[in-house]
């Protein structure tokens, strides 16, 4: 029960917090998941470390990593060039975050896209098999891997590749299809916070369903709290989604307790009051509902909501999550006004995407001159518009203005955390020029009704 470290959060709603874990959290939580047998490191593993070690997702790698005799090998430093890293080292397993899975999502598509003709035609027969595989419970084949997918594994450098596990935020259905398809190999998605020791759920390897964070670890209870004002209860047989309703057996916030749950913050006896009730259940601030069959899913934010002048609540990060699918979207910062009716976004531009998009329409103009574009500004409202139609959002939750941002947010600099996270306060603090302008413009547009 001693102390074993302090390990901050990452801050995206306010000043990090120092978590005090205890060396049993930490063993707990290690032992949990090597009961996982894909989990299980050995001295036939390589990793490449790339995610911050100040964070506890690294680190339980690591731990992991040495308790199994795992080979290690450290990135160069810089986000941009670890695809060279993955090359370099050809990792055997690959823990990672969505930024960065999207990213080489959006690479291979845009790669096969480019070759057109044949070597399009045969990848889509491949991979339109494979998925067929996909829900027969099976991640291979014995031509198309070779004919194909091998080689693109090679080119990413994920050729020895055996497992990928990625966490810290969503991750699109059809990225993890694609990821599974190419790579040939379960992809586990989990679920944890800092004040968990990283772990709190974890889809089994061949759980090859999307959409949920898996079954709770083996040293964790979890529960779900009623959230009233947000209408989620543990009584909830239905929940609805953008395309319909799918069952449930309870919706709510969800609680961990047991042996690997923190033992407060450092100097903030209030706030861990607030976080640890009195029967030992820490609240996440996150809401989840238990799917018919056991698997845990995430739904909503208790935290990170605003009100708009109408009276229309929005999650910004769930809007944040789905317009990241559109292709023109790297990153992206949702806003909304109390005292305004719409929403305003700051989006941090795909730069292949763009460059796309300019040959397309025959515009040579650079980056930062494509941003200031009215043109492309359109196009991309558009595709956004697309996205709240297919995943049918209210109207209020459809982004009215944008700002293109050139330059890509790098973590641990400005808005994001060394996490890929975003920091909303960092974020509204850079922006709150840019917002205002963003109002005014929308107010211009709609004529003096609008102020009515």
């Amino acid at each position: 029960k001693d102390i074993f470290t302090f390990c901050y959060t990452s801050g995206t709603t306010g000043d990090p917090k120092g978590t005090l874990l205890a060396h049993g959290d930490v063993i707990n939580v290690s032992a949990a998941v090597r009961s996982r047998k894909t989990m299980r490191m050995t001295e036939n593993d390589v990793h490449l470390s790339y995610l911050p070690l100040p964070h506890i997702f690294e680190r339980l790698i690591q731990f992991n990593c040495i308790r199994g005799g795992t080979a290690i090998g450290f990135y160069q430093g810089e986000t941009l060039k670890i695809l060279e890293d993955l090359t370099a080292l050809r990792p055997t397993i690959f823990p990672s975050v969505p930024r960065l899975l999207n990213r080489i999502h959006d690479r291979l598509r845009a790669g096969v896209e480019e070759a057109g003709g044949v070597k399009k035609a045969l990848f889509d027969r491949g991979y339109a098999s494979k998925k067929a595989g996909l829900g027969q419970g099976s991640l291979t084949h014995g031509l198309w891997d070779r004919l194909i997918f091998s080689k693109i594994k090679e080119k990413v450098g994920l050729d020895r590749v055996r497992c990928i596990i990625t966490g810290s935020a969503p991750i699109a259905d059809h990225v993890l299809d694609f990821l599974r398809i190419v790579f040939a190999c379960p992809v586990i998605e989990g679920y944890g916070l800092s004040e968990t020791t990283a772990g709190g759920s974890l889809t089994y390897e061949d759980d090859l369903i999307p959409g949920t964070v898996g079954a709770p670890i083996a040293c964790n209870e979890l529960r779900l709290q009623d959230v009233s004002d947000m209408g989620y209860l543990r009584t909830d047989q239905v929940h609805k989604t953008g395309s319909g309703t799918i069952p449930c057996h309870g919706r709510g916030e969800i609680c961990f307790r047991g042996p690997s749950i923190f033992k407060g913050y450092y100097k903030m006896p209030e706030k861990t009051n607030e976080a640890i009730d009195a029967e030992g259940w820490f609240h996440s601030g996150d809401v989840g509902l238990w799917t018919p069959d056991g698997r845990l899913k995430i739904i909503d934010r208790k935290k990170n909501i605003f009100k708009l002048a109408q009276g229309e609540y929005v999650a910004p990060e769930k809007l944040e999550n789905l317009n990241a699918q559109s292709k023109f979207v790297g990153q992206n910062f949702v806003y909304g006004d109390s005292l305004k009716t719409q929403l305003v976004s700051i989006i941090v531009v795909d730069p292949d995407q763009a460059a796309a998009w300019a040959k397309e329409k025959n515009v040579s103009k650079t980056l930062p001159e494509l941003c200031k574009d009215d043109a492309f500004k359109k196009a991309i409202l558009a595709d956004l518009e697309i996205l709240a139609k297919t995943q049918k959002l209210a109207g209020f939750e459809v982004v009215k203005a944008v700002y293109l941002e050139p330059n890509q947010w790098e973590p641990g600099a400005e808005v994001l955390t060394p996490t890929f996270k975003l920091q909303r306060n960092k974020a509204q603090a850079k922006y709150q020029g840019v917002i205002d302008e963003l109002y005014r413009q929308l107010e211009a547009a709609a004529g003096p009704a609008a102020k009515l």
